[in-house]
């Protein structure tokens, strides 16, 4: 499994009311952008509310699925495992590579742009494609990287 971002559902929440994104379903739209990604439901396990943590799982995040594949309960800020109950904080998961990949992209650029005193690029300019990517590899790669550069100008 890829690394992932977990995007709390408060975070979500604000950028909706701020009119920055719209969520349908498993789909968040940047809206401007017209750009659409899937999202996977999951939990990031905070704290124990009763039971020891012999699963290992505080500070951890799961996806619904692989609740359900635990043998997990899980409703709302909660989830109980076996005698094991787990304060919860419910969110979504998105690719921490993109969000890597832009920054490293940005500080880059900034350095590159400081040290030749040209203007810095616009934030939401896509990094050169990789020679020899394919097409769709290439488009697939500029939206995570547009999406990661949203996450890094807006999760506070």
């Amino acid at each position: 499994m890829a690394d992932y971002l977990f995007v709390p559902q408060s975070v979500l929440d604000k950028w909706s009311e701020q009119g920055r994104i719209q969520v349908d379903g498993n789909v968040l739209t940047i809206l401007g952008e017209g750009k659409n990604f899937a999202l996977t439901s999951a939990v990031r396990f905070m704290k124990m509310e009763a039971g020891d943590d012999t699963a290992g799982l505080l500070q951890k995040v799961k996806t619904t699925d692989a609740l359900k594949q635990m043998g997990a309960e899980h409703y709302m800020e909660s989830v109980i495992l076996g005698e094991n109950a787990y304060q919860v904080q419910q969110g979504f998961l998105a690719d921490a590579n993109a969000l890597r990949r832009a920054a490293a992209a940005s500080q880059a650029a900034a350095a590159k742009a400081a040290a030749a005193g040209v203007p810095k690029p616009a934030a939401n300019a896509a990094p050169a494609a990789q020679a020899g990517a394919k097409p769709q590899e290439e488009k697939n790669a500029g939206e995570q990287d547009m999406l990661a550069q949203f996450l890094l100008d807006n999760l506070q």
